[in-house]
Parts: structure tokens; C-alpha cells; sequence
């Protein structure tokens, strides 16, 4: 997964209900509890193994920025990982038969911040390998749409501390990923370039995409 950056920039154009009340206060937090995990998933391929959010990122990334209709599932077949985690490489190599390109990169967080197009990102959490969906990003935010926790945002240093899996100068490793059909339109809804750290900005913004 050692992968310039140039690439990124060569394509602007496309890199760059009202609730139901209950008596019963055990029941209505009940449907409070449900509906905010609805709202944090939506959207997003939910990993069924411990070992495909490879798998189900692309998914995500494919599902919502390009309109297709992939599975974790077709995912794992396509690049016959269905027993073993996936790589930037395995992701890579099904691309061109679903219509799309990827190149992975290495770059410090400042070339990261100027990204137009949603991308995977590898992250090491507590020891262990993950990849996830950057779908916004600014100078002290990141917004990721991930296989596990659902829709998350958190601070440059929380992103930093599972991202920066290199040295100072090329922090982090990425996937971007583009069409090579001229049917294809991305989604621009689903990146954002000036996310928050407030649970209500996503909310809504989720919201705006899918209304009710």
C-alpha cells in the first residue's frame, strides 16, 4: 500500500416525521435511541466481519458518491478476500470492472485538506488495521462515514493519531478512487469541505441529502 499526489489535482471537476410520543418514558427513549442509530448508519455498508471494512468502505464510497449499488458482499467476492482483510491493492485491482480507477497515495494532512472527492483512508486503531470513508474534511476537522461507527466526526488530532501510520513528512495513506465512464456523476452532497464537530451539523446534514 506504498503509493503522487499530482493525480489528485489533475481532476477538479471531479476530485476537486415528527416524532411519535409515548406515555411509557422506557419505550419513548427506546424510539429515541433507534431512530439516532438510523441516522448515524444511514447510508453507510455496515462491515459483517470483523475483517471487510476494506470491502465495506468501498462499498460506501461507490454506493454514495457514484450512485452504484455494490454490497459488502460483491466486494469481498470480486477481490476473493472473503476470509482474509483487504488492501489497498486488492481494492485497486476490481476497479476497472465496475468502471472506475484507484491509485493509492501517501501525503501529509495539509495535501489531504485540499481534496475534492470522498476517498478510503487506512488507519490503525488500537493496533489494529481499518480502512474508512473521509467524506469531509477541513483544518481542524475530519468527517468519516465508517463501516463500524457510522457517521463520525472528530478533531485534526483524533484523525491524526489513527491516520499517521508514516513519517512526519508523508503522514498517511489514501485510496482515491475515479470514474472511467462519462455516465458516472458524482454526488458533491456527499463530500464536505467545511464539516463540524457538532452531532447536529451531521444530523442535518443527512437529513438535507434524504429528506423524510
Amino acid at each position: 500500500m506504498k503509493k503522487c499526489i499530482f493525480f489528485l489535482f489533475l481532476l477538479p471537476e471531479i476530485v476537486f416525521a415528527n416524532p411519535t410520543f409515548n406515555a411509557n418514558p422506557i419505550a419513548y427513549q427506546k424510539i429515541q435511541v433507534q431512530s439516532w442509530k438510523a441516522q448515524r448508519d444511514f447510508g453507510i455498508v455496515k462491515q459483517d466481519l470483523d475483517f471487510s471494512c476494506g470491502a465495506a468502505s468501498v462499498a460506501t464510497l461507490l454506493n454514495n458518491f457514484y450512485g452504484q449499488n455494490l454490497t459488502e458482499e460483491e466486494i469481498l467476492n470480486k477481490m476473493d478476500k472473503t476470509q482474509m482483510q483487504a488492501s489497498f491493492d486488492d481494492m485497486q485491482r476490481i476497479m476497472p470492472e465496475l468502471g472506475f480507477k484507484a491509485k493509492g497515495y501517501a501525503l501529509p494532512f495539509e495535501q489531504l485538506v485540499q481534496l475534492k472527492i470522498p476517498v478510503v483512508v487506512y488507519l490503525k486503531y488500537r493496533k489494529n488495521d481499518h480502512f474508512s470513508v473521509l467524506r469531509g474534511i477541513n483544518d481542524d476537522t475530519v468527517w468519516l462515514a465508517d463501516s463500524s461507527w457510522g457517521h463520525v466526526s472528530m478533531s485534526k488530532e483524533q484523525f491524526l493519531a489513527a491516520w499517521q501510520t508514516r513519517d512526519s513528512e508523508m503522514a498517511g495513506k489514501i485510496l482515491a478512487i475515479v470514474p472511467t465512464q462519462e455516465n458516472i456523476t458524482p454526488n458533491g452532497a456527499f463530500f464536505v469541505k467545511n464539516p463540524t464537530r457538532k452531532t447536529q451539523f451531521i444530523t442535518q446534514h443527512i437529513q438535507s441529502q434524504h429528506p423524510v
